[in-house]
């Protein structure tokens, strides 16, 4: 490459995907390309302005890898609790409890002049999975997670479900499993229980799990079998992209944000 065309700035999308522990960065090309994607264990953040100083000084840093000059084009946030997709802030965190209220769209901004979006990590789960993986080519699905607190993100005629509240896909009634035990007896039946009744009411084309393997393997034939009897349709299926299915939906939202505001302008 010459000098004069290193020199230049690139415009590129840029992905994060957060979680209590770690966060996790990609850069992609305009044409959906992907140029970096790395991941780094979270310190303890106690504040709004700790968590943008460490959120954006990653971002700034991985603009400058391998000596070539970024900017970003737009920049979309998944984000582990519920969000404000009007403020792009954060209502309710099952990360660090400081994180309640925090205003991640609005923190950014300070440190970087780019279109920011913030959405709920399941959401941005399920559209990478609808992107590149086990929803792909369908308009009506359930990605549920059996990590930690259960939760699942619904998608209906290719749109992702908020609700009123941007709470939709809570699973109250869903145990929270051990990750280090199997799953069996009572928590087997009760969680397939659940996963089927909303399944049923829903109808999707699939259903997407993630989970531990001691969980999983279990639980996908009990559950296929129960959806078989009570409404034959949605097919059962296990994450196609794992734990890099938030960070792939959240690109794949860049790319929406950056087109809106080309489209704008």
């Amino acid at each position: 490459m010459s000098p004069s065309l290193k020199s230049e700035v690139e415009p590129v999308l840029v992905a994060v995907d957060f979680t209590a522990d770690a966060v996790r960065l990609a850069l992609a090309d305009l044409d959906g390309e992907l140029l970096l994607r790395e991941a780094y264990p979270l310190p303890a953040l106690p504040d709004e302005a700790a968590w943008a100083h460490e959120v954006g000084g990653r971002i700034s840093t991985a603009f400058a890898h391998d000596g070539q000059k970024r900017s970003a084009l737009a920049i979309a946030v998944a984000c582990p609790g519920t969000v404000d997709p009007l403020t792009g802030r954060m209502k309710q965190s099952t990360g660090q409890e400081e994180w309640n209220g925090l205003a991640v769209v609005e923190a950014l901004r300070r440190h970087i002049d780019a279109p920011i979006v913030a959405l709920n990590r399941l959401h941005a789960a399920l559209r990478g999975e609808a992107e590149h993986g086990a929803a792909r080519g369908v308009t009506d699905a359930i990605y549920i997670t059996l990590r930690g607190t259960p939760d699942a993100a619904i998608m209906t005629s290719s749109r992702i479900v908020s609700g009123a509240t941007s709470r939709a896909g809570a699973l109250p009634s869903v145990p929270i499993l051990d990750a280090a035990e199997a799953l069996g007896g009572d928590a087997l039946s009760r969680t397939a229980r659940q996963i089927a009744e909303l399944a049923a009411f829903l109808d999707p084309a699939v259903l997407i799990l993630d989970g531990v393997e001691a969980h999983l393997i279990p639980l996908l034939p009990t559950l296929q079998d129960l959806l078989d009897e009570i409404a034959r349709g949605p097919r059962v299926v296990v994450s196609t992209l794992g734990e890099h299915a938030a960070i792939l939906g959240a690109l794949h939202a860049a790319e929406i944000v950056a087109f809106e505001g080309e489209r704008r302008a």
